[in-house]
């Protein structure tokens, strides 16, 4: 919901507000488990590389079937060669080939919005989180040694 109402205010009108469903394997990545850790330089790089690799992909005419399976060998080898698996990154990567006509229509741009503009907000309430989360550890902390 934040991300869908972050886009609307950022970019005004219905017609383009997009949001993608990778968004909730990232946004579960960030917020249920405080025990992995993925570096923003980490989810970025990966889902700009599978970003660019679904727009490209997208571009080739041959069939859809063939276009799937190139993208997602393609975005699993070029992370492995730069060290930086990002497993919501693979469905960023096939989503302009089996999305609507108004993602498809966007080309390149599909890398800027919604793939960055989206990860940047889950980020943001992933620091906004982090921060309330030590202050409220510090203040348990203060309460135990009462």
């Amino acid at each position: 919901m934040s991300i869908y109402l972050c886009h609307k205010i950022l970019i005004s009108g219905d017609d383009h507000t997009l949001i993608i469903a990778a968004f909730g394997a990232s946004a579960v990545l960030t917020f249920s488990n405080d025990t992995i850790k993925h570096s923003f330089v980490k989810i970025c790089s990966s889902s700009i590389i599978a970003a660019i690799i679904g727009v490209f992909w997208n571009q080739i005419d041959i069939a859809l079937i063939f276009k799937i399976t190139i993208t997602i060998s393609s975005c699993i080898l070029i992370m492995n060669l730069v060290n930086i698996s990002y497993p919501p990154a693979g469905a960023i990567a096939v989503i302009p080939l089996i999305s609507n006509a108004q993602i498809q229509d966007l080309g390149y741009l599909y890398v800027v919005y919604p793939t960055m503009t989206g990860l940047l907000i889950i980020y943001s309430f992933s620091i906004v989180k982090e921060k309330f989360k030590k202050k409220i550890l510090w203040q348990v902390k203060k309460q135990l040694k009462s």
